[in-house]
């Protein structure tokens, strides 16, 4: 059994944790909200543009849409909602945090095609763009329900107050998940690092003509903003990702509620700042987003 070694937290400490669900869940849902009502209604970009930003979006809302169930049992000190609540909130949770980073790196991979592979990337058909996306989804719902199924396992954290994968469990059946994970998403990362550096460096070198005058962002633009995608995507998996590896190479039994708080906060507080370079680099998507509700609340006052 997984175990707290330096002492649990006080009724007021609980609370705090459930404030910070309850704030992350919130805005997490509405400022993605926003991002996925702009793109699909002003059209911000050409397609397959479109499609890869609303689906980024989408993927943080599902992200932090169980923000209820682990915000109520936070305030209550302890899960609230058995164990079949426990095996659904680890699959809504993890199919939308794997879908973000799939996401984020098929915006790098679009990208470097966009920049350095054009004469490929004009002959890509939008049914090529939605077989990715599809594919991307389908990668995520895999490994998220590949606990559910058997390898690995969700269950109650160490907190008592939320479900996860079972990090503090070493046979073999929950290592070799972790070390397949760990190995597959590092490739992702690095994958998606070098593709956006082609395109940064192509893009910083050359005079970019700007095809489409209709797109919200310019061509550099967007390669600043995927940029800024994949920094929040791993400072926010991060704590996850070095929480996984530590715990099986330590092979540790017990750990601090403090330690095993933080990565889920980190990864669903990271959901808050993707609509940051959006609203940097348009004056037209800040006008879209608050703007908009100022025309609104003046037309209703008219």
């Amino acid at each position: 059994m997984a175990s707290i070694d330096s002492g649990e937290f006080s009724d007021l400490e609980h609370k705090g944790v459930a404030v910070l669900y309850f704030l992350f869940g919130v805005l997490g849902v509405l400022m993605n909200s926003f991002v996925l009502k702009t793109f699909m209604k002003d059209g911000v970009l050409t397609s397959p543009k479109n499609l890869l930003h609303m689906n980024l979006a989408f993927s943080n809302i599902l992200m932090v849409l169980g923000f209820p169930f682990s915000g109520l049992s936070s305030w209550h000190g302890k899960w609230m909602f058995g164990q079949q609540g426990c095996q659904l909130y680890g699959v809504e949770s993890y199919t939308g945090g794997i879908a973000c980073t799939g996401f984020v790196f098929a915006l790098c991979f679009e990208r470097y095609l966009a920049n350095r592979q054009r004469q490929i990337y004009d002959t890509m058909s939008s049914s090529t763009w939605w077989l990715i996306t599809l594919v991307v989804w389908l990668h995520a719902i895999v490994w998220a329900i590949l606990p559910v199924l058997g390898w690995s396992s969700y269950s109650m954290e160490a907190s008592g107050v939320a479900c996860g994968l079972n990090w503090l469990k070493h046979d073999f059946n929950h290592t070799s998940f972790v070390i397949f994970m760990t190995v597959e998403h590092s490739i992702i990362y690095l994958l998606a690092f070098i593709f956006l550096k082609s395109a940064k460096s192509y893009v910083d070198s050359h005079t970019i003509l700007e095809v489409n005058t209709h797109n919200w962002f310019t061509e550099k633009q967007l390669v600043w903003i995927t940029f800024t995608f994949l920094l929040i995507s791993g400072i926010g998996w991060g704590p996850y990702g070095y929480f996984a590896v530590w715990s099986q190479h330590t092979q540790i039994t017990s750990i601090s509620m403090l330690a095993v708080t933080l990565p889920p906060l980190f990864a669903k507080g990271s959901t808050l700042f993707y609509i940051i370079p959006y609203l940097v680099a348009s004056d037209r998507f800040r006008d879209a987003v608050v703007g908009g509700v100022v025309r609104t609340e003046n037309k209703k006052d008219k």
